[in-house]
């Protein structure tokens, strides 16, 4: 009872050990990630920032007739502004320049809003991940209790002179034994190579 106990007692706390590196990974990579995802939507907001102030500027030399400047703002337009201008400048109009503005079309994509989106999406992904492995190693440190306990029993028996006494100890040894290796087994393993 004793031997298997502290074999099964070793490999638990090989378990809790593991699992507590696959946390602190996890953890690491979310904040990275949401590091890197603040980077993103913050260059984003500098694209919009420029975006809106050439269009801005672009709209009033239009207004006041400046063809020559429209056409100069025109020609430093951002790529990725572009498809969002062409389809807001397709779009019906009564008179003058159409209704709202390229902002609110479908067209107006933001390379570094979608990189954003992803790596905010991975940090959420490699927290739960993290918070899975903390409760695994948990769970393999609630079970090194239990073998504990076993080792307890199975020592104190040798202690009294009754069998009696002996007998429920280590009965009580032998049940929490069983239901910890039926724990320790059921939970998941990581065995590094």
């Amino acid at each position: 009872l004793i031997s298997v106990a502290t074999v099964a007692t070793a490999w638990s706390a090989y378990q809790a050990h593991r699992w507590s590196g696959v946390q602190a990974i996890n953890f690491g990579l979310a904040n990275s990630d949401r590091t890197e995802s603040v980077r993103a939507s913050n260059q984003a907001a500098q694209h919009v920032a420029i975006d809106v102030s050439v269009f801005s500027q672009w709209v009033a030399a239009k207004a006041s007739g400046d063809e020559r400047l429209a056409s100069f703002l025109r020609d430093r337009m951002r790529e990725e502004f572009l498809p969002a201008f062409k389809a807001w400048l397709a779009l019906p109009r009564e008179g003058g320049l159409p209704p709202g503005s390229p902002f609110d079309l479908p067209e107006y994509k933001l390379a570094e809003r979608r990189k954003s989106e992803r790596l905010a999406d991975a940090a959420v992904a490699s927290f739960a991940a993290a918070r899975e492995a903390n409760q695994n190693s948990d769970n393999f440190v609630l079970v090194s209790v239990l073998f504990a306990a076993v080792l307890f029993c199975a020592g104190m028996a040798t202690r009294f002179d009754r069998v009696s006494t002996e007998i429920a100890l280590l009965s009580v040894g032998s049940v929490l034994l069983v239901v910890a290796m039926i724990v320790e087994f059921a939970l998941p393993q990581n065995v590094g190579v």
